[in-house]
């Protein structure tokens, strides 16, 4: 198909040449050409399984944080410790996806000798579509883990003060006849993401989800990006963001955590950002054609079991994502008007062709 096609008012574009235009923006932005591929990658992998707001509508947001200084171009992340299978890294204020990227390919290499490896990283930002570091590890044969943590998004349970992020995290899996299993979330009850789709739309959003500025309920997306989100299931949410902080802000040892990270929008200073990756050979137990096929016969029962209207069957973690990237892959990614205009301007200001 043509690279883009579509009407004035929105378009759909083939996924290799957005990737392509997206590379190329951030080399003019200082990135190296390795550094920009993996960043751009990243971006579209998310644009591709329907994660917009995770996608290339990060770039303008991205280009600021270069253009401040506090977000660096560095990629490889500095190792600072290690023992057997557990490394401790710097990100030196590179962007979480390059950074992130490295390190899952370094724990993919320790769970290679070890069975299993592990990271905490220290200074970073945030990390974007978390899923796409446990895929790299599927893509190997393993089983993957990252979790991201955040500046604070959530109160304490009955609290109306942002104390903790909603610290995303995402677990992939490989099978056999079936998609590979990719859990990809936050603790939070919703999140941004999903916010500004509700607002795109200009919907509501469901109740018991967010508060206001002020700590009251809402259901208005602004007040909720301008308030607090309350963490899924209550306290049980709560508490697996406090245990994930434990595991990234708290673990990499960084100078800052919890209440002192920041945000992409935060111009004045580093994001702080911390994270922490898990690969694990499932070899080490199973030959990994038993392995996939046991994966296989759990997703099988899943399909099986009843639902509860007509003939409508269950879905597991990652099968709608793959289905959307699938279809995506050889249509294209549609963008929106409001976005793609922003891409011309990209196009123009930076001599890059769309």
């Amino acid at each position: 198909m043509s690279g883009l096609s579509g009407t004035s008012e929105s378009a759909v574009v083939d996924a290799s040449r957005l990737r392509r235009f997206t590379r190329l923006v951030f080399e003019r932005a200082g990135l190296g050409g390795a550094e920009a591929e993996i960043l751009a990658d990243h971006l579209v992998w998310a644009d591709l399984r329907g994660i917009a707001w995770l996608g290339v509508r990060k770039i303008p947001q991205y280009l600021r944080l270069l253009r401040t200084g506090h977000t660096t171009t560095k990629g490889r992340p500095k190792l600072l410790g290690e023992r057997g299978g557990f490394l401790i890294l710097d990100g030196q204020d590179g962007f979480g996806q390059i950074v992130g990227y490295h390190a899952m390919r370094l724990v993919i290499e320790r769970a290679r000798s070890s069975g299993v490896g592990c990271a905490v990283v220290r200074d970073t930002t945030s990390a974007g579509a978390l899923g796409y570091f446990p895929s790299l590890a599927v893509d190997e044969r393993m089983i993957g883990l990252t979790i991201n943590n955040s500046l604070p998004l959530q109160p304490a349970p009955g609290g109306v003060e942002k104390v903790i992020g909603n610290q995303a995290f995402a677990v992939g899996c490989p099978a056999g006849r079936h998609s590979p299993l990719l859990l990809d979330m936050a603790t939070s009850a919703i999140t941004y993401a999903r916010i500004h789709d509700y607002a795109e739309r200009g919907e509501p959003l469901p109740e018991g989800v967010a508060l206001d500025s002020q700590g009251e309920p809402t259901i208005d997306p602004a007040a909720a990006l301008a308030g607090l989100l309350l963490p899924m299931a209550g306290h049980r949410g709560f508490g697996l963001a406090l245990m994930w902080e434990v595991l990234t802000g708290v673990l990499a040892g960084g100078t800052r955590f919890l209440t002192d990270v920041t945000g992409p929008d935060d111009l004045d200073r580093p994001q702080a950002v911390s994270m922490f990756f898990l690969a694990v050979d499932p070899t080490v137990s199973l030959p990994y054609e038993v392995f996939t096929s046991r994966v296989d016969d759990l997703v099988d029962r899943i399909h099986r079991s009843k639902m509860s209207a007509g003939d409508r069957r269950a879905l597991v973690a990652g099968e709608r994502s793959a289905r959307i990237a699938a279809r995506r892959q050889e249509e294209g990614i549609p963008l929106p008007a409001g976005l793609l205009a922003t891409l011309r301007e990209l196009s123009t200001e930076l001599g890059v062709p769309l």
